[in-house]
C-alpha cells in the first residue's frame, strides 16, 4: 500500500513538472512564430515596395553600383605570374591614393587586376611602380593605354 502511495505521488509531481516544462515550450514556440510572421511581413512589405519603386522608375538599390564620373576602370593583365605575388600587387594597388576598387582573377597564363580609380591609367602605374618594385620593373611592362596596363612577367 505504500508503495503505491508513494508512486501515484512520485507519478503526479513528475506529471505537473512536465507540464509546466511543455507550457515553457509551447511559449517559446509562439515567441517563434510571432517573429516569423514579422519577418515574413517585412519581407512582404520590401518587395511590394520595390514593386511599387519600379513602376515609378526608381531602381531597385540592390542591383545598382555607384561609380563615380571621375573614376577610370583599367585593366592590368599580368602573364606568368603566381598566386602569391599577385596577391601582392593587388594590396600595393588596393592601397595606392585614387584607389577606390580593386577586383583580381588569377589564370596561370594571364591574370587581370581591374581597378576603379581616379586620374589617368599612366599615373596608376606611376604610382604602383615604386611600391612594387619586388614584383615588376620596366623591363616587365609591355603596354600601356588609358584603360589598360599590360605586364609580363618573364
Amino acid at each position: 500500500m505504500k508503495k503505491i502511495v508513494l508512486l501515484s505521488f512520485a507519478l503526479s509531481i513528475s506529471s505537473i513538472s512536465m507540464a509546466k516544462a511543455q507550457s515553457f515550450l509551447d511559449k517559446i514556440d509562439q515567441a517563434v512564430n510571432k517573429l516569423d510572421r514579422a519577418s515574413n511581413t517585412a519581407d512582404r512589405a520590401s518587395t511590394t515596395g520595390g514593386k511599387l519603386g519600379s513602376i515609378f522608375g526608381k531602381k531597385n538599390k540592390k542591383n545598382t553600383t555607384k561609380i563615380n564620373e571621375n573614376e577610370i576602370k583599367t585593366v592590368i593583365r599580368i602573364s606568368n605570374i603566381d598566386l602569391t605575388r599577385l596577391k601582392k600587387l593587388d594590396g600595393i594597388i588596393s592601397e595606392v591614393n585614387g584607389v577606390t576598387d580593386t577586383s583580381m582573377k588569377y589564370n596561370a597564363s594571364v591574370s587581370t587586376i581591374t581597378v576603379m580609380h581616379s586620374g589617368s591609367s599612366e599615373k596608376l602605374l606611376e604610382n604602383i611602380q615604386p611600391k612594387a618594385k619586388s614584383i615588376f620593373t620596366d623591363q616587365n611592362i609591355e603596354s600601356f593605354d588609358e584603360g589598360s596596363i599590360e605586364i609580363k612577367m618573364k
